[in-house]
């Protein structure tokens, strides 16, 4: 389970560097050509956005699969993770666009086909292949390679569900292309360090932790730390309503109609959330001894990580509402400052305290930018992005805020 996590983490970092931002920005203008009904510029959006993430990731695709066996054995020391990580390299530009897809599909206001491609299809879809060849699952190599047919069957469904959804943008002969490759990167940059940054501060305690530790310590590490992942669902569920609705909103200059939106929606997270948070604190040993007996000793570390998460469910989605309100350098300023902290604090406790020190450093680089994001929110667009049931002061016009 650690070589196999290890591998699929590396590819979920490599998928990001490779997007080049697109999630964010397709999402953003996505969002906009929706609400004013502008059907061909949103499929030369498409059109483009998904040709500049396709490049991107073929290259680091590329780069990773040729560096597998470095990587295995200089970094981790353990050639048998050169072969997941080399079908997992195959398996990032599938990955990729199904999620791109996800984003476009969000932008539409397609919300439960959204959270289909991007949260429950690989998953549902890779258990059933599981299920299918469970006699030939002899090591984490045949698992990475049905996680690399898993993403290709959700990614021809996802180009099939954008297709179906958006018609008139199918059937447009010449798609009129509204914005440049240059603007388009432009906005996308800044919202591309800060899905970097996120990446890193996601999974940056699981690639450290795999340096100083065993991958058994690994696979105990990343149950607890993906079970406690479990409640961002919610606040993705809360944020593909909200972060269109949020651009849509911006573009049409509504700043009150976005303070509305933004406390309803953090408080929706918070209380959504908070009855998986308070389980893991009562029984985390109940909890990861689902995964078997030997994974129970990860309790400490499903406590110190549910705490990171409740700031971050307290907080709402204070990112989607600084980048769509065009505050997204700011924003990308601040993850990247939360990937510096995270990784420095990785170096800094894990070989003091193990996993507990991966998981204190993930917790603590959560809450400071959540945190951080907040005041900005407060401070610029004059929105409290905290579970607070109170009317909110009234907003700084969103249309003067400058990034």
């Amino acid at each position: 389970m650690g070589i196999y996590h290890l591998a699929l983490t590396f590819a979920l970092i490599a998928s990001v560097v490779g997007r080049l931002g697109m999630d964010a920005t397709l999402l953003k203008f996505g969002a906009t050509h929706h609400s004013q009904g502008q059907w061909s510029q949103l499929a030369g959006l498409h059109r483009m956005g998904m040709g500049v993430a396709s490049l991107g990731c073929c290259i680091v695709a590329t780069g990773s699969f040729l560096a597998a066996d470095w990587v295995a054995t200089h970094i981790y020391g353990d050639a048998a993770i050169a072969d997941p990580l080399r079908l997992m390299s195959v398996a990032l530009l599938p990955f990729s666009l199904l999620n791109l897809y996800g984003e476009l599909l969000k932008a539409g206001q397609h919300q439960a086909l959204s959270s289909l491609i991007q949260g429950a299809a690989l998953p549902l879809v890779n258990l059933g292949l599981l299920a299918l060849f469970a006699s030939r699952m002899t090591g984490p190599t045949a698992a990475c390679g049905l996680y690399l047919a898993s993403c290709v069957l959700v990614c021809i469904a996802a180009h099939a569900l954008w297709r179906r959804g958006v018609p008139r943008a199918k059937s447009e002969p010449e798609p009129a292309q509204t914005i440049r490759l240059r603007e388009l990167l432009g906005t996308a940059m800044p919202m591309y360090a800060s899905a970097l940054a996120d990446v890193v501060m996601t999974f940056a305690d699981v690639l450290i932790l795999g340096i100083f530790a065993t991958s058994a310590e690994v696979g105990i590490y990343t149950a607890a730390a993906r079970t406690a992942l479990l409640t961002r669902f919610v606040l993705l569920a809360t944020s593909a309503v909200a972060a269109p609705r949020f651009a849509a909103l911006h573009a049409a200059h509504d700043s009150a109609g976005v303070a509305r939106l933004a406390v309803r929606s953090t408080i929706l997270s918070t209380l959504s959330t908070l009855p998986l948070l308070l389980i893991y604190v009562a029984f985390p040993e109940r909890v990861l001894a689902v995964f078997g007996p030997q994974f129970v000793v990860g309790a400490p570390v499903l406590l110190v990580l549910t705490l990171g998460q409740f700031v971050n469910a307290a907080t709402g989605p204070v990112g989607y509402l600084l980048n769509m309100s065009g505050l997204h350098r700011i924003q990308g300023h601040i993850g990247v400052a939360g990937a510096v902290i995270t990784v420095g604090l990785c170096f800094a406790l894990i070989p003091l305290w193990g996993p507990i020190g991966a998981a204190a450093a993930n917790a603590i680089a959560t809450a400071t930018c959540n945190l951080w994001q907040v005041w900005v929110a407060k401070s610029r667009l004059g929105i409290l992005m905290l579970p607070i049931p109170l009317r909110p002061a009234t907003p700084i016009s969103i249309c003067r805020a400058r990034p």
